[in-house]
């Protein structure tokens, strides 16, 4: 049974193969595309690769289009109506905006199948971009152990104290450790995450203003290493967490409810 992809899958997978196309085609070269490539293959390898670049299940121009610009602007510098540096400038921001080399802003690390239909979802889906070139072999493989491992059991274990907060954390108020916030984005650094909340809490203002930050540090392991995850709370619960994330994702935001001190 093939699973449909969903339409945020379908943008991610679009931007792959766009990038592809870009590289045959000869409007980028190789090293552009691996290095575009393996910033954001997270997007394809949620369980097996870094957090890509945050917002790559939007929707973007398709291929042709992309492939116009760049071209109408390719010769646009070959008949000198514009200079080197803006022709630079708009190739950059065209690229950036389908898959950014260096990422500022992250996603959410890939959430593990929750039970054996998601997990056999997760193997039909990493089929699907396998079928299509969109990942090899052995990024296939990859991908497909690390769901199992999560199906297996866990081993039992000797009941610890609770841990300590996480370091470089900023708590959003006394007791709102549990309490119901929303998780809008995540950073490669503390400096990042402070002006991103900036960022954000500007362009959100009726939605943000009365809420308070909460950054936290996470280590993600080998491989993937330290992000800052941006929440904003108190809510009053998981519902209004839910309904204020409904109204930032219709404002293109990045959203998914979360609680305070979780990490």
């Amino acid at each position: 049974m093939v699973v449909p992809l969903t339409d945020g899958d379908k943008a991610m997978a679009g931007r792959f193969e766009t990038l592809r196309i870009l590289r045959d085609q000869g409007l980028i070269t190789p090293d552009e595309y691996q290095a575009r490539r393996k910033a954001n293959i997270g997007a394809l390898l949620p369980l097996s690769s870094p957090p890509p670049a945050a917002g790559l299940d939007r929707p973007v121009p398709n291929s042709t289009q992309i492939v116009g610009r760049l071209q109408a602007i390719g010769r646009a510098l070959e008949m000198r109506a514009i200079t080197i540096s803006q022709h630079a400038a708009e190739r950059s921001m065209i690229l950036d905006a389908l898959l950014p080399a260096a990422p500022t802003a992250v996603a959410n690390p890939g959430r593990p199948p929750n039970g054996l239909m998601e997990a056999a979802d997760g193997v039909r889906r990493l089929e699907q971009l396998q079928a299509a070139s969109l990942i090899t072999s052995d990024e296939y493989s990859r991908e497909r152990a690390a769901i199992e491992k999560v199906m297996q059991p866990a081993p039992p274990s000797v009941a610890s104290q609770p841990s300590a907060p996480p370091a470089g954390s900023t708590a959003a108020g006394a007791g709102g450790a549990g309490r119901a916030a929303v998780h809008l984005a995540s950073y490669k650094s503390r400096e990042q995450a402070d002006r991103g909340w900036t960022q954000l809490r500007r362009a959100h203002q009726s939605l943000l203003g009365n809420l308070q930050p909460e950054i936290t540090s996470v280590d993600l392991g080998r491989g993937k290493g330290i992000f800052y995850r941006v929440k904003a709370g108190p809510l009053t619960s998981a519902s209004a967490a839910k309904a204020l994330c409904d109204e930032l994702k219709r404002a293109r935001q990045y959203c998914e409810p979360a609680t305070l001190g979780g990490g």
